[in-house]
């Protein structure tokens, strides 16, 4: 498990990770749906998890359960991807607006099918600053999305 320090909003956090995280694009959000829809700018993402901030203009709700990955130009999507919670803090004041708050959260996806787990190593490779696979056990074919193939080695 990998070791790392980083810091987030004048704190210092170490936190253990399997997986390294990729810094998304700009336009890579996640929509969280169940009792009403949040939408979120996602911040980084690896093949376990995300983090992404939003705007909690309501009453936060625990009830979310699945989450869906875009890109607001259409170009992507991944439907259905069962989360839980792992964090969820509201920003420092300075991000805030009004009665309207902005909030940092972090996720674990759950059981991904095989296609979910395609379509996220194809987001990891195409639309993350280092657009390269976030596992040393995973390796992609430059193929296209419907064509990427997993080898664990």
């Amino acid at each position: 498990m990998e070791k790392w320090t980083r810091p987030i909003y004048g704190k210092e956090l170490v936190k253990g990770r399997q997986h390294r995280r990729f810094t998304v694009h700009n336009g890579g959000f996640a929509a969280l749906c169940n009792e009403f829809t949040a939408l979120g700018q996602i911040i980084d993402i690896s093949r376990d998890g995300l983090s992404f901030r939003y705007v909690a203009s309501q009453a936060r709700t625990n009830g979310w359960a699945e989450l869906s990955i875009l890109m607001t130009d259409g170009s992507f999507s991944i439907e259905k991807v069962p989360f839980k919670t792992v964090w969820d803090s509201a920003m420092p004041r300075e991000f805030s607006f009004g009665a309207i708050t902005l909030r940092h959260c972090g996720v674990q996806f759950g059981d991904l099918t095989h296609r979910q787990k395609v379509d996220l190593e194809y987001f990891i490779r195409s639309y993350t600053l280092s657009g390269v696979c976030a596992s040393r056990s995973c390796h992609i074919k430059e193929l296209g999305r419907d064509q990427v193939a997993l080898h664990a080695s």
